[in-house]
């Protein structure tokens, strides 16, 4: 068979792990987590899980898996996707990956994804690193980057500090040198194609934000009933009577592993106040507090989300169709943007129209032309000559 994928990409809340279900269904699919949160062990809550009791006896894979104190790289989680991938199809089944870490989706989906040009700006990126070590003296980041990759440091003047620093947080965001980055990018094998797979069919969930946002507060507002609160602070005592080890000993580090997720740090200070304190309106303000700053962060992070599509996933397409005129090329890939704005509509906009376009792309290697699916294609699929 064709190796065949589907991504499903998006902003959070926008609709991402229900149509996944309903495509593993009607596809014989099974269903690869590209959520950096969710490969954590145990904090179900504040990383969205789907229950077991909704995944419809659907597999779902490299999701619940990692002790919450360690770190998960990229370079991680292509290395068992990949895995994973190349299992499901020997079972002749289709991988669906679903999820909203675009810089994982965009590493597993291309091999020369992650640094190719100046794609690699830390003002786009979806997690956070140490922005410490990165923001040192000149001498301190450059002996950073002489310990990890000493072929770059060669390279690179001391005071070269725009590339030094880019070569160390390329390490730091991958956990791979930068160097090794580029002697893999220069193997002709490589430059033959990025694209990984010869049909890669892409369906990016958009919702309009002002409604997104209404759809995110709200389900903040059920994650908090489903016992939020609870789940942070087992992780938080957790932490403190040494049952998870930290980089940071009895505390968390809120820039590395499970402790980035949205809702964690957000709620620090109430929870800290809790321990501390019996004033009930002091308590009241900080839980009010801790709720919009939880809600605003879910708000920048679907912003961001939709600004690295635009600006990097989008662009990769758009460059692979180019790409496709020349002979060498091996793969295909297109990718289908769907109205998820309206509830109401949803099974006709989202579901329906994504089951017909899969069946006919996974078939013949070849869908409707993306910007008829429907009026907002058209304006959001814009190459970027025409924008």
């Amino acid at each position: 068979m064709q190796k065949s994928i589907i991504a499903i990409i998006g902003t959070t809340g926008v609709g991402k792990t229900d149509l996944g279900i309903q495509l593993a269904k009607t596809l014989q699919g099974e269903i690869i987590n590209g959520d950096s949160m969710q490969v954590y062990k145990g904090p179900d809550i504040i990383t969205n899980k789907i229950p077991l009791n909704e995944r419809e006896e659907i597999p779902h894979h490299l999701m619940d898996f990692l002790d919450p104190h360690k770190e998960y790289r990229v370079t991680d989680f292509t290395k068992d996707a990949l895995r994973t991938i190349k299992e499901i199809h020997n079972r002749q089944r289709i991988p669906i990956i679903v999820g909203g870490t675009n810089y994982y989706i965009q590493s597993l989906l291309w091999r020369d994804s992650l640094i190719e040009g100046d794609s690699f700006n830390a003002n786009d990126k979806e997690s956070n690193i140490d922005e410490e070590i990165l923001d040192a003296k000149p001498e301190v980041v450059y002996k950073r980057l002489q310990e990890v990759d000493p072929v770059m440091a060669s390279k690179w003047h001391q005071n070269d500090t725009r590339r030094v620093r880019r070569s160390l947080q390329i390490y730091m965001e991958t956990g791979k040198p930068h160097s090794q980055w580029i002697k893999e990018q220069n193997d002709p094998k490589e430059k033959a194609s990025s694209l990984r797979f010869s049909r890669t069919c892409i369906f990016w969930l958009y919702s309009d934000l002002e409604v997104l946002d209404h759809r995110l507060n709200s389900r903040i507002d059920k994650m908090i009933k489903s016992g939020l609160f609870e789940e942070i602070n087992y992780l938080r005592n957790s932490v403190k009577t040494g049952k998870i080890q930290t980089p940071l000993g009895n505390k968390e580090d809120f820039t590395r592993g499970i402790w980035q997720a949205i809702g964690y740090k957000e709620f620090d200070p109430y929870l800290t106040a809790v321990e501390e304190s019996n004033d009930a309106s002091y308590l009241d303000a900080l839980k009010t507090q801790g709720i919009e700053s939880m809600k605003a962060a879910t708000h920048r992070y679907a912003r961001t989300q939709i600004r690295w599509i635009r600006n990097k996933l989008l662009y990769k397409c758009q460059q692979e169709s180019l790409n496709n005129r020349n002979e060498e090329h091996s793969g295909n890939i297109r990718i289908y943007l769907l109205d998820a704005t309206s509830l109401e509509t949803w099974n006709q906009e989202v579901r329906d129209k994504s089951i017909a376009i899969a069946k006919e792309f996974l078939e013949n290697g070849i869908g409707p032309n993306p910007t008829s699916v429907n009026l907002r294609a058209k304006e959001l699929l814009k190459s970027k000559k025409d924008m």
